[in-house]
């Protein structure tokens, strides 16, 4: 656990046209414009943030019947804790002074902040990460969007996608995080705002919609069950974790990493032709990042093998 790294606040100036963006309230009517390093977007126009109502009727509409307890919008934070902010933002300058000290906020000690620390292992919703004092680059994404919502501002949420993404080996498979950075744009300025200090490796950064957002928390969490340290997850938990990886990619089917995951989550539980279909939709996607590739070959390979053995015990019994 370390607090945030330096710099923490860009500004990104944009010498070219830049599409528009359609919001929601509390904000609605906004301008929304890219940074100058986005892949070239689609002109059609987008919903990125959802009022807390809009959020739940979306979710509703993708998922019926989901449990209200999974229907919380991820970037929700008590109204005394904006109020805060706001009296501490608004001690300093209009335009990117007060963006710096929104940020500032977060890591500031106990009364005159929240008293956040970066932990790399912590996913959470804005309330939950608030609650718990720390939190990952997505986790303290979801505070600083919840309140600069509640001040009102144009703030998203954004992928980064590093130069080298970063990885991690679990249980023979391999898995990619998640990077998470926050776009503030204005009609006179444009910030990125980053939690790892990672700006300089990133080669693309695009602003996803809060129930993109959602569905990377609940991957991003379901994964960190499994790999806590000392863990060794049991059947029961592997079939939890299918359950959680899949209602990642039902809430948005475009994410990759969630489809990665739940391949991993089913070529546990031998549930190989679904594992298959999983990595395949990974692999489509082309956001793994060969991630999926890697354990889509792994699956097979094992698969032959474990269907090899089947096939001679069958004819030892037969015998």
């Amino acid at each position: 656990m370390r607090h945030f790294p330096a710099p923490l606040v860009r500004v990104v100036a944009s010498r070219r046209a830049l599409p528009s963006w359609r919001l929601r309230a509390p904000i609605a009517g906004l301008m929304v414009c890219l940074i100058a390093s986005c892949a070239t977007p689609s002109r059609e126009k987008r919903v990125l943030a959802y009022s807390p109502d809009d959020f739940r009727s979306e979710l509703l509409q993708r998922i019926p019947n989901l449990p209200d307890r999974l229907m919380a919008p991820p970037h929700a934070v008590d109204a005394e804790i904006v109020a805060r902010a706001r009296t501490h933002v608004m001690r300093a300058k209009s335009g990117p002074d007060r963006v710096q000290a929104l940020v500032d906020f977060l890591s500031l000690e106990k009364p005159d902040g929240l008293g956040l620390a970066y932990d790399w292992s912590s996913t959470g919703s804005a309330a939950a990460t608030i609650e718990l004092g720390r939190g990952n680059c997505v986790a303290l994404a979801s505070v600083l969007i919840a309140l600069g919502r509640g001040l009102e501002w144009p703030i998203y949420y954004a992928e980064a996608r590093t130069r080298k993404p970063e990885t991690h080996e679990f249980q023979a498979m391999r898995a990619l995080s998640d990077h998470m950075a926050v776009i503030l744009a204005t009609k006179s300025f444009q910030m990125v705002i980053d939690f790892t200090g990672l700006l300089d490796e990133v080669e693309d950064i695009r602003p996803i919609d809060d129930l993109t957002a959602y569905a990377h928390i609940l991957n991003n969490t379901t994964a960190q069950r499994l790999m806590m340290p000392g863990i060794n997850p049991s059947e029961a938990q592997w079939d939890a974790a299918i359950q959680g990886f899949e209602l990642a990619t039902r809430i948005q089917p475009s994410l990759g990493r969630a489809w990665n995951n739940l391949g991993i989550a089913l070529t546990r539980r031998r549930r190989f032709e679904e594992a298959r279909a999983a990595y395949e939709r990974a692999v489509a996607l082309d956001t793994a990042f060969g991630s999926a590739e890697v354990n889509l070959t792994i699956m097979e390979t094992r698969a032959l093998g474990e269907a090899t053995i089947l096939r001679s015990d069958a004819e030892i019994k037969e015998d």
